[in-house]
C-alpha cells in the first residue's frame, strides 16, 4: 500500500515537473517568438524596407543614397495625424512654427533651411508642388486618409528632381483600392468649431484594374488667437467699422482623388481647394483679423504614366503631367486704417491673385546594365504658363478675362513703374517659360560592403539659362546591421516668377519687382549611420553640413543711381522700399540621432536633433539649436493609442527682432525666445472591425508657446508667432 501511495505520490511530481518544465518552455519559445518578430520588423524598417524617392526606382532603405525616414499608415493612425502639417511636430530635424501667415499656414524649417517652397511635395513621384516655385501652403489641406507610405528625404535632390528639391523632399505615396476593398467614412469634429469628413472607395477589381476614389471636406473654425494671446490684443480694440466685422476665422477646404491603373497604364487626378484664415503671424495693428481676412488656393494635377517597354534588364516609363495653381480671387491682406484720434476704426481689402499651369512630359528608363551596375536615366520637357502674383488690388481679380493688371497708377511722373528706372511697363501680364532636364543616375556595388553611387542632372531653363547639379555617395556595411553612408548632393531654387514679379504698396513699405533674381543653390556634405543594436533596438544617426549661397530674401533695395527715387503711390516720400534679392551666404550643419525600440505591441522612437548656423556673420534664425522628441504607441485589438512628447530649446531671432533683437532697435539683446514642452496624445477604440472611435488631443496642457518667424524684423510682421492652445478632435471611422 505505502509503495503504491508513494508511486502515486512520485507520479504526481514528475508530471507536475514535466508541466512546470513545458510551460517554462513554452514561456521561453512565446519570449524567443516575440523577439524574432521585433528582430524581424527592425531588419525590414532599417534594411530591407523598400523606398522609390532617393533614385526614382525601389531600392532598399539601407541602399538608398539619401538620409531618409520613411512614415507609414499605421503611424499616421497610431498618433492621429490628419494633415501633413501635423507631421513635422514628430520627427527629428524640423523648426515648426504653426500660424504662420495664409500663404504659408505652417512654417518648416528643415535642417536650419528656412523656405516652405524650398522642400519639394510629390505624390506617387509626380511634383505636388506648384510648377512656378511658390511658397508651398501647409494648413488644412492635405489630408493623410489616402496615403500608405510618406518617405522624407533629408538634404538636396535636385540632381533627380531638379529645381525646388533643396532642403529636401517629401513624397506621399498613396494607397490603392485594394487597401481598401469598399468604402471608409471618416467624420470628426475639432473643439475650434470645426467639421471634417472624408469618403473612399477603393477596389482591386481583376489583376489588371485597380480603382481608388476619395473626397475630403473641412469646414469650420481656427483658433481665434485674439481671446488668448496678448499679441492680438488689438484685436479687441477695434472701433468705427471694424468693430461690426465678426472675428471669425474661417476654414472652408475640399479635396478630390482618383487613381486608376489599368494594364500598363497609371492614371491620376487630385483637386486641393484652400481657403483659410489669412491670421498669423501678421500685426493686428497693421492687418485685420476679420472674417474675410483670407488666403485661397487651388492645386489641380492630371497625369498619365505608361510602362513602355518592360524587359529582363530594361524598363521604360512615359509620364505625360498637367497642372495648374490659382491663387483665390477673394485672397487679400485686410489693411488697418486709423480715425482721426488715432483709433483701429477701418480698413480695405488688398486683393491679390496669381495662376500657373503647366505640361510636362517625361521618359524614364531602368538599366540593370551589368549584375552589380545599374542605372536610371531620363529626360523631360515641360512649359509653364506664369500670371506672377498681383500687387494690392481694390477689387477681385476677374479671371474670366485677360491675365494682365493695370500699373498705370505705380508710375511716377517720369513714366517709370515704381520709380524703377528704365522700368516704364504699366501693366504685368504673363511671364511664361520652358525648361529642358536631362539626368542620369548609377549604382554600383564593389562587393556586398562596398557600393558607389552617383548622378548629375542638367537643366535650361528659358529665363534663368543653365544649371548643373551632381550628387556622389559611399555606402558602407562594415559589421551585420550596420550601414554608414558617406552623401555629397547639390541643390537650387529657381528664381520663381512668383518672387521676381512679387510687388505691393501700403503706408507701411513697399515690395518693388527684381528682374535679375539669379538661383540660389546650396551644396551639402553628410554622413548617415544605422545599426541594430541588440534584439530590440535600431539607432539612426547623421551628420549635417549645409552651405547656401545667393540667398533668395526680402532686403532693402540699393538706393537708384543719383538717388533717384522709388515711388510709393501711398505716401509723399519713397518710404522702406525692399524686393526679393540675392543676399550673401548660409551656412548650417548639425545632425540628428534616433533610438528606436520595438517589443510585442509597443513601438517607442526617441529623437535628439541639434542644428546651427550663421546667416552673413549673424546667428542662423528662427531655429532652435536644441530638439527632443519621444514618439510612444501601443497597438492592441480594440485600443491604440500614441503619445508624442516634444521640447525645443530657445529659437534664435533676427538681430532686428522688435522684442529680442538689437537693444539700439528696442530688443532686449538677448536674439533668442523661451523654448518649451509641448505633449500631444491620440487614442483610437475598435467597436468592431468595421467601427471605430477616435480621440485626438493637441498641446494637453493647453500650454502658451512661440514659434520662430520668417521677417520676424519686418514693421507688419510679430515678433514670435502664437502657438495653438489645446485642440480637441473626436471622430469616427466606419469600413464597409
Amino acid at each position: 500500500m505505502k509503495i503504491k501511495i508513494f508511486t502515486f505520490i512520485t507520479a504526481i511530481f514528475f508530471l507536475i515537473n514535466t508541466c512546470h518544465a513545458l510551460s517554462e518552455q513554452n514561456i521561453d519559445q512565446v519570449i524567443d517568438d516575440i523577439i524574432s518578430d521585433e528582430m524581424k520588423w527592425l531588419q525590414e524598417e532599417a534594411y530591407d524596407l523598400e523606398i522609390i524617392t532617393a533614385s526614382g526606382k525601389y531600392q532598399k532603405i539601407s541602399e538608398a543614397p539619401a538620409t531618409i525616414i520613411s512614415i507609414t499608415r499605421e503611424q499616421i493612425r497610431a498618433y492621429g495625424w490628419r494633415d501633413l502639417k501635423d507631421v513635422f511636430k514628430a520627427i527629428p530635424g524640423i523648426d515648426v512654427s504653426y500660424n504662420a501667415s495664409g500663404e504659408t499656414k505652417t512654417s518648416v524649417v528643415m535642417r536650419g533651411i528656412s523656405g516652405n517652397q524650398k522642400i519639394l511635395v510629390l505624390q506617387d513621384g509626380h511634383k505636388y508642388s506648384p510648377a512656378t516655385g511658390e511658397t508651398f501652403l501647409y494648413g488644412n489641406n492635405i489630408p493623410l486618409n489616402i496615403y500608405k507610405r510618406i518617405e522624407i528625404i533629408y538634404g538636396p535632390a535636385s540632381s533627380m528632381y531638379g529645381a525646388d528639391a533643396y532642403a529636401g523632399v517629401i513624397n506621399l505615396i498613396t494607397k490603392d483600392g485594394a487597401d481598401y476593398d469598399g468604402i471608409e467614412l471618416n467624420t470628426g469634429y475639432v473643439s475650434t468649431g470645426a467639421y471634417t469628413g472624408d469618403l473612399s472607395f477603393g477596389k482591386k477589381i481583376n489583376d489588371d484594374t485597380d480603382i481608388l476614389i476619395s473626397a475630403r471636406i473641412y469646414r469650420g473654425e481656427e483658433d481665434k488667437l485674439h481671446e488668448e494671446y496678448d499679441e492680438y490684443a488689438a484685436v479687441n480694440s477695434y472701433t468705427g467699422d471694424l468693430k461690426s466685422y465678426d472675428n471669425e476665422y474661417p476654414i472652408k477646404n475640399w479635396n478630390l482623388f482618383f487613381k486608376l491603373k489599368y494594364h500598363k497604364f497609371s492614371i491620376g487626378f487630385d483637386w486641393q481647394h484652400e481657403l483659410e484664415s489669412n491670421i498669423g503671424a501678421s500685426k493686428p495693428e497693421s492687418y485685420a483679423y476679420v472674417d474675410d481676412f483670407v488666403w485661397g488656393q487651388d492645386l489641380r494635377h492630371f497625369y498619365i504614366e505608361h510602362e513602355s517597354w518592360s524587359g529582363k534588364n530594361l524598363n521604360v516609363t512615359t509620364t505625360l503631367e498637367l497642372g495648374d495653381y490659382k491663387l483665390n480671387n477673394s485672397s487679400n491682406y485686410f489693411v488697418i486704417s486709423k480715425d482721426e484720434n488715432g483709433n483701429l476704426a477701418g480698413g480695405y481689402p488688398a486683393y491679390k491673385y496669381a495662376y500657373s499651369s503647366y505640361i510636362k512630359g517625361t521618359v524614364q528608363a531602368q538599366w540593370d546594365i551589368f549584375r552589380n551596375l545599374s542605372s536610371v536615366w531620363g529626360v523631360s520637357y515641360e512649359k509653364v504658363k506664369s500670371f506672377p502674383k498681383t500687387r494690392n488690388l481694390s477689387q477681385p481679380f476677374d479671371d474670366d478675362g485677360d491675365l494682365i493688371v493695370d500699373m498705370s497708377d505705380y508710375i511716377d511722373s517720369n513714366g517709370n513703374t515704381f520709380g524703377i528706372k528704365g522700368f516704364s511697363e504699366s501693366s504685368f501680364g504673363e511671364r511664361n517659360f520652358y525648361n529642358f532636364g536631362l539626368f542620369a543616375h548609377a549604382e554600383y556595388k564593389l562587393s556586398d560592403m562596398f557600393k558607389l553611387d552617383g548622378g548629375i542632372r542638367y537643366d535650361y531653363n528659358e529665363i534663368y539659362q543653365e544649371t548643373i547639379n551632381p550628387r556622389a555617395g559611399i555606402i558602407v556595411n562594415p559589421l551585420d546591421n550596420l550601414t554608414v553612408k558617406f552623401l555629397y548632393g547639390t541643390a537650387y531654387i529657381q528664381p520663381a516668377n512668383y518672387f521676381r514679379y512679387e510687388n505691393f504698396a501700403n503706408p507701411f513699405l513697399m515690395r518693388i519687382p527684381n528682374e535679375n533674381l539669379e538661383p540660389e543653390k546650396v551644396k551639402t556634405y553628410s554622413m548617415d549611420m544605422s545599426y541594430i543594436l541588440g534584439k530590440n533596438y535600431f539607432i539612426h544617426g547623421t551628420l549635417f553640413y549645409n552651405k547656401m549661397d545667393n540667398i533668395i530674401k526680402p532686403v532693402q533695395a540699393p538706393d537708384q543711381e543719383g538717388g533717384y527715387p522709388y515711388y510709393n503711390p501711398f505716401r509723399d516720400d519713397q518710404g522702406y522700399v525692399e524686393y526679393n534679392g540675392n543676399s550673401g551666404e548660409i551656412t548650417s550643419k548639425g545632425g540628428e540621432l534616433t533610438l528606436v525600440h520595438k517589443i510585442s505591441r509597443f513601438l517607442t522612437s526617441l529623437s535628439y536633433s541639434y542644428v546651427t548656423g550663421e546667416d552673413q556673420d549673424f546667428d542662423l534664425s528662427q531655429i532652435s539649436e536644441h530638439k527632443i522628441t519621444l514618439n510612444s504607441s501601443y497597438t492592441g485589438e480594440k485600443w491604440t493609442t500614441g503619445v508624442t512628447l516634444r521640447y525645443y530649446s530657445d529659437v534664435s531671432t533676427s538681430r532686428t527682432n522688435a522684442l529680442y533683437g538689437d537693444i539700439e532697435n528696442g530688443g532686449d539683446g538677448s536674439y533668442d525666445m523661451d523654448g518649451d514642452f509641448i505633449a500631444y496624445m491620440n487614442v483610437i477604440y475598435k467597436f468592431t472591425d468595421n467601427l471605430s472611435a477616435n480621440l485626438n488631443i493637441d498641446n494637453i496642457f493647453n500650454k502658451k508657446h512661440y514659434g520662430g518667424v520668417r521677417f520676424d524684423g519686418s514693421p507688419v510682421v510679430l515678433s514670435q508667432i502664437p502657438q495653438p492652445l489645446r485642440t480637441v478632435y473626436l471622430g469616427l471611422n466606419f469600413k464597409y
